[in-house]
């Protein structure tokens, strides 16, 4: 049975990416709106009751739920937050804004505190992806950082004598929209990328949340 309750609530960029090579301990984040806008009620689920059908319903709800309520959370692993934290570090460069993301590589419950503030990120990041992701039409289209880590097209991290070598051609903070060959005649690409529409996801995530956290 399930359970409703009530509850509330080729470019070079070297210099910001201190926080996005630390080892992490989750495979990524989650990332929670303070004081997010919120139309219905989040369904719930006694775990230790429900049968696998009401589990698998559950989770269905909950997405649409979720997906009503943009604000409330946003996910992402860390091969995709690195590039979406990257984009957020140079739109607040470039805008020139008052805003931190020195703990936004770590699941420490850093954010911004305030919906004023989430706004202007908002902007900044819809106005950079705006002028900088020309490469990118559609929403599933990829934007692609360097950070000393590389894949082939099936996903496969490659050997570390050819990664070094990409490493020396495509340094650190390189933002690419597609993917290299290499000596093998491979297509490979780094393994931190970000959709366009996971990127959206975000800014839509900023002007909802009411200041966020990630965990």
């Amino acid at each position: 049975m399930l359970v409703w309750v009530n509850t509330k609530g080729s470019l070079k960029y070297r210099s910001l990416f201190i926080f996005y090579t630390q080892k992490q301990i989750k495979m990524g984040v989650d990332i929670y709106g303070r004081n997010p806008q919120i139309s219905s009620e989040r369904p719930e689920i006694n775990y230790a009751t429900a049968s696998e059908a009401d589990k698998k319903a559950y989770w269905e709800i909950l997405d649409e739920w979720e997906e009503d309520n943009p604000g409330y959370y946003f996910r992402a692993n860390w091969w995709s937050w690195r590039p979406i934290h990257m984009i957020a570090d140079m739109a607040i460069k470039v805008a020139d804004l008052p805003l931190n993301t020195d703990g936004w590589g770590e699941n420490g419950g850093d954010g911004l505190e305030t919906q004023e503030d989430c706004n202007l990120l908002a902007d900044a990041m819809e106005l950079f992806i705006t002028l900088n992701t020309k490469e990118m039409k559609e929403d599933d289209d990829r934007i692609y950082i360097c950070l000393d880590s590389w894949v082939t097209q099936e996903g496969k991290f490659i050997d570390q004598e050819e990664e070094d070598k990409l490493n020396k051609a495509y340094p650190r903070g390189t933002i690419m929209y597609n993917s290299v060959v290499d000596e093998n005649g491979r297509l490979v690409q780094s393994a931190h990328s970000s959709s366009l529409s996971h990127i959206k996801e975000f800014i839509t995530f900023l002007r909802n949340c009411g200041g966020f956290q990630i965990f």
